[in-house]
């Protein structure tokens, strides 16, 4: 239409000489905007807060405290500073490899490969994985686990294994649940 292919459907409605399809464009991309963020950074965090407790936390009440966590946590003032945006993904990494490292080991190790894909999508309590308690082996080999990976990130003069921190908590959370896991509940 323009001569030249044009990927960048932004650029795509500013090419366009009439103003109703420019505003049209715009509230289009604003609509889309607002509707994947909505789902993205609402949604599944209020479900997220809400499964914490769910008997006192609600799927509405979840999304707030998100909301409200993310004001306070300023995001749009980690543009100006790069390293800032480094070091909060090494801190969420130092959390979020240990989970990993419990589920694979878990999965392989106590489970031994076997899913019961119908029971994950059940809200029935004769589910398999229906329960109401914690994992407390997975728990005492999470906590350490991520503990040591966020020193790694914190102190300094460790600084290059900062990088590395999902890896090291993944890493030392499969090896502490693999001596506290029950072999004998497997599924």
């Amino acid at each position: 239409m323009f001569g030249q292919l044009i990927t960048d459907p932004v650029e795509t409605v500013g090419r366009i000489d009439y103003p109703t399809a420019v505003i049209l464009g715009a509230l289009t991309f604003t609509i889309a905007t607002i509707g994947i963020n909505i789902v993205a950074h609402f949604v599944s965090p209020g479900f997220d807060f809400s499964n914490v407790a769910p008997k006192l936390i609600s799927w509405r009440m979840g999304g707030m405290m998100a909301a409200t966590a993310s004001i306070f946590t300023t995001p749009w003032s980690l543009f100006n500073k790069p390293a800032v945006i480094h070091y909060t993904l090494d801190i969420l990494g130092s959390f979020i490899g240990p989970l990993y490292g419990v589920l694979i080991l878990d999965f392989y190790l106590v489970k031994r490969g076997k899913l019961a894909v119908d029971d994950l999508y059940t809200t029935s309590e004769e589910g398999k994985y229906w329960t109401r308690r914690r994992d407390r082996r997975a728990m005492m080999a999470l906590l350490p686990a991520a503990l040591i990976a966020i020193l790694c990130v914190m102190l300094s003069s460790l600084e290059g294994s900062a990088n590395f921190s999902w890896l090291i908590g993944a890493g030392l959370d499969a090896l502490f649940y693999y001596f506290l896991a029950d072999r004998k509940r497997a599924v």
